[in-house]
């Protein structure tokens, strides 16, 4: 039995993408499961409850191993040291399962820069578009393996998620042409789409009842610039005020990270989804420096304001590399 996952923390296209490459592979009579290295965040539980709601002929067809998958009420799953493993989304260790060296890799599906090594030959597919599911419906076509509707909504939902509704820098022409294809699919207008969107991105801006570490934590990764080791906490919202209002509470809370994860840094990157630009908290004099300079900007009332940049693959990352490099 294979194990596909996505990314710890993940987020919509890291449990929608373990997902459909689960399904890819029991189609070709290649034994897998899709697990999640953590609970949804909430735009992934809303688009679960929507699938629940939308496709209970699908769903119950889906074996009992697969279905709970798609609970969001369902407990972390468990994975044994040797077992058989596939990514996607993510393939960097720092970013996957804790020891990651010790479990067996046979499958890289992903959209994020190369950051591993296997001992034996892997399928690795990695392409620089807006989203996994991008590349997964190519793998399905390619190989002639119905989308279901519900397969269908559900890749959907993380291109939609990955690109801001395609206005995102990292979309592609391809990941264009798979949403035209995917509606089709799931019969889903362009208006349809775009209420969608709105509403998946509501959904996870309403952070009212959440603590500032599962704020941090909802959409977080690693990663190593040289010899410094930085954590990134990305927010995307569309009630920017309600994050502003919080910097006292996520920044107390971030520098108590820092020293759990036993980081260099911690960025806290928030996206405002409506003006479509991005700021980062101003709190640490060291990292303040770091920003300014690789940002090009400066902190005013404790914010950098980040023009035009929303993405942490695409922008955020690269800016930060090339500061150390």
């Amino acid at each position: 039995m294979h194990h596909i996952f996505g990314h710890t923390s993940p987020d919509t296209d890291a449990f929608a993408s373990a997902f459909a490459f689960a399904h890819w592979l029991n189609a070709q009579n290649i034994a897998a499961t899709p697990y999640r290295l953590g609970a949804p965040n909430l735009e992934t539980k809303f688009v679960l409850d929507y699938l629940w709601q939308h496709y209970s002929d699908e769903l119950d067809g889906l074996t009992p191993e697969i279905l709970p998958y798609l609970d969001p009420n369902q407990p972390l799953n468990t994975l044994s040291p040797g077992d058989l493993v596939g990514l996607t989304d993510h393939n960097e260790p720092a970013q996957s399962i804790t020891n990651l060296a010790d479990f067996d890799v046979r499958y890289i599906i992903d959209h994020h820069k190369l950051g591993i090594s296997t001992p034996i030959p892997a399928y690795v597919r990695i392409y620089p578009v807006g989203c996994t599911c991008t590349i997964l419906y190519e793998m399905f076509i390619q190989n002639s393996i119905t989308i279901t509707p519900l397969l269908a909504t559900f890749m959907l939902s993380a291109i939609l998620s990955d690109t801001l509704n395609l206005n995102s820098p990292t979309t592609t022409d391809d990941d264009r042409m798979v949403v035209t294809k995917l509606l089709a699919i799931a019969n889903m207008s362009e208006s349809q789409k775009d209420d969608f969107a709105q509403a998946m991105f509501l959904a996870k801006s309403d952070v009212s009842h959440l603590s500032a570490r599962d704020i941090l934590l909802m959409d977080y990764k690693e990663y190593q610039f040289g010899t410094s080791k930085w954590g990134i906490a990305g927010i995307e919202t569309m009630n920017l005020p309600q994050i502003i209002g919080r910097m006292d509470d996520l920044i107390t809370t971030a520098q108590i990270l820092k020293q759990e994860k036993q980081l260099d840094h911690l960025m806290i990157a928030i996206v405002d989804i409506a003006q479509r630009t991005g700021y980062a908290i101003a709190y640490d004099n060291a990292q303040n420096t770091i920003l300014s300079k690789a940002f090009g900007a400066t902190a005013q009332d404790g914010l950098f304001s980040l023009t035009g940049i929303v993405s942490r693959k695409k922008q955020i990352v690269p800016a930060l590399e090339a500061y150390f490099n």
